[in-house]
């Protein structure tokens, strides 16, 4: 994979960690706006361009879109919408995040995607393990780029089919909808190509 393709993976990867790690504000918004991004958006849950492209996103309609976000991820009570890990996975597959955490502990990640208010947020939240998979594609060293595909497979791969699928039903919101949806794409793109690899190996 060439440091271009890395980069691009990076990018999305950013994207929606920036979606799922808190409410969002005017500025993701507005970067969200953008045709390129919204079509992918599109061709994931039909509605959702139009309704990125042409809300007016007043402070009403993002106070809308924050309340949206309070109610599937942060009152897990009502939706059983954690955006953590663990609580999720089987006793088993929580023995990865042990794992998963030694491998953060080594990564020197770049401070500007991995600030204070990520870093102070548990270490498997899926915002957080999207950011985290988006700062090793965005490293130059090559080994560091390589192991975007062990965080996938340790830290997201053995639940967020539960979670995407309990999304689905519990939300008519298009973003949110299409970021799940996103999120699905992207892990059998990287199983792919993992299995590719293997091939050629």
């Amino acid at each position: 994979m060439t440091t271009t393709e890395y980069s691009q993976k990076a990018a999305i990867y950013a994207l929606l960690g920036r979606i799922f790690i808190s409410e969002l504000d005017r500025q993701s918004l507005e970067a969200l706006q953008e045709h390129e991004i919204s079509s992918i958006f599109e061709k994931l849950q039909e509605g959702s361009q139009n309704y990125l492209q042409n809300t007016l996103w007043s402070k009403d309609e993002i106070e809308q879109l924050a309340s949206d976000y309070c109610h599937l991820f942060i009152l897990p009570q009502k939706s059983s919408l954690s955006l953590r890990a663990s609580h999720w996975m089987t006793k088993d597959e929580s023995a990865n995040l042990a794992q998963l955490e030694a491998i953060i502990g080594c990564l020197d990640f770049d401070k500007s995607l991995v600030n204070a208010d990520i870093a102070a947020l548990p270490r498997d939240h899926l915002g957080v393990l999207l950011y985290f998979v988006s700062s090793v594609y965005r490293s130059d060293n090559s080994e560091i780029q390589k192991l975007g595909t062990q965080l996938i497979q340790l830290s997201l791969l053995p639940w967020i089919l539960r979670f995407n699928d309990k999304l689905l039903v519990s939300t008519t919101n298009p973003l949110y909808l299409a970021s799940g949806k996103l999120i699905l794409e992207l892990i059998d793109f990287e199983e792919l190509e993992e299995e590719l690899l293997q091939k050629n190996e």
